[in-house]
């Protein structure tokens, strides 16, 4: 019984030490394409230039311009999350003091914390996996400019509203 139990054991180290000891597979890798190129009649130099090549120059165009887009798309979000705060902090200026209706002001309410909640925490460039990404965040705040619109005809509406009752 302790000679069974012993040889699991030690079947169970050797198992452990392959699984977890680390290994040279990606020169192995490396050895065995060189030697497939040599096969083919192509020097060692030419094998190992044409993989450098290979690997540097796969996606290097494709991902410069994917981040120059990228950064364009973000700008151009900048600008309108700034022109929203701006929007946002005149609508504020705006409503100071007046009164509205329990359902005008709950409504209002909603929209400008909707809308706040976009410059609140804003997302930054990194957060961002595609020029789609931006797109749809520019949307968003696009729509929360029209929203905010609502929200500047109801202080209107309460501004003539007030001017006609004095």
């Amino acid at each position: 019984m302790k000679a069974m139990v012993g040889l699991v054991i030690a079947i169970l180290i050797i198992f452990i030490a392959n699984l977890f000891w680390p290994s040279n597979g990606d020169s192995d890798r490396k050895l065995s394409s060189n030697e497939d190129s040599m096969e083919q009649g192509d020097s060692i130099e030419a094998a190992t230039n044409r993989d450098v090549i290979l690997s540097s120059d796969l996606n290097a165009a494709s991902d410069d311009e994917k981040i120059e887009l990228m950064t364009a798309e973000y700008e151009i979000l900048e600008k309108e999350r700034k022109n929203l705060k701006r929007r946002l902090s005149r609508l504020k200026h705006d409503m100071w003091g007046q009164k509205f209706a329990p359902e005008t002001a709950k409504k209002m309410s909603e929209i400008m914390l909707n809308s706040h909640k976009l410059i609140k925490n804003p997302d930054m460039l990194g957060a961002f996996s595609s020029v789609k990404g931006i797109q749809d965040e520019i949307a968003k705040v696009e729509f929360a400019k029209t929203s905010i619109e609502q929200v500047s005809e109801l202080i209107e509406k309460n501004k003539k509203s007030s001017e006609a009752i004095e």
